[in-house]
C-alpha cells in the first residue's frame, strides 16, 4: 500500500490556507494562533525583518514559548528567519496542549503574512526529565510542498489507496 496525499487547493500555499479555512469553522475563530516570525539578524540598521520585528513586539503581546513552538521544518530560513517564533499571547495555551490536536494559525513575517495550521507533536520519546510529562510542541506548518506529508502524519491525515 503506498501513502496518497490530497491536496486542498493548486499549491502548497492554497493546500496550508484550505487548511486553516477548515480548521477555522471547526473550532470557531476566536482559536486562531497568532505566530510572528524570529528573524536570526536583529539589528534594525541592517535587516527590515529585525525592525518590523521591534515594532510588534511593542504593538502586540508576544511571549516566547520555549521549546513549546517552532515553524516547521525550518521556519523561512531563505528570507532570515529562524524556526523559532514568538505567540501573541491568549492565542495558544501550552500549558494544555493535546497530541495531534491541530489549530489554525496566521504565521507573520515583515514581508508576508500567510494562513497554515499548526499540530501538536511529541518531542520526543522520552518524559520531561523535570516534569515527568510528555513532552508536547507546536509545530507551525510553513507552507510548503514539503510539509504536507509531514502534517498528515503529525495530525492524522493520512490518505491511503
Amino acid at each position: 500500500m503506498t501513502k496518497t496525499f490530497t491536496m486542498w487547493g493548486p499549491t502548497s500555499i492554497d493546500h496550508f490556507k484550505n487548511l486553516h479555512d477548515y480548521y477555522v469553522k471547526k473550532k470557531h475563530a476566536e482559536n486562531i494562533v497568532h505566530a510572528y516570525a524570529t528573524p536570526y539578524n536583529n539589528d534594525p540598521a541592517d535587516n527590515p525583518a529585525a525592525m518590523w520585528s521591534f515594532v510588534m513586539h511593542q504593538k502586540r503581546d508576544l511571549e516566547r514559548m520555549a521549546f513549546k513552538s517552532y515553524i516547521h521544518p525550518q521556519g523561512d530560513f531563505q528570507n532570515g528567519y529562524y524556526d523559532i517564533c514568538d505567540i501573541e499571547k491568549e492565542t495558544f495555551d501550552c500549558d494544555n496542549m493535546n497530541l495531534g490536536e491541530v489549530y489554525p494559525v496566521i504565521l507573520y513575517a515583515h514581508h508576508e503574512t500567510m494562513l497554515t495550521v499548526g499540530c501538536v507533536v511529541k518531542t520526543s520519546d522520552y518524559p520531561d526529565v523535570v516534569t515527568g510529562e510528555e513532552q508536547l510542541a507546536l509545530w507551525i506548518y510553513y507552507p510548503s510542498g514539503e510539509n504536507i506529508e509531514s502534517f498528515d502524519l503529525a495530525s492524522g491525515h493520512i490518505y491511503k489507496d
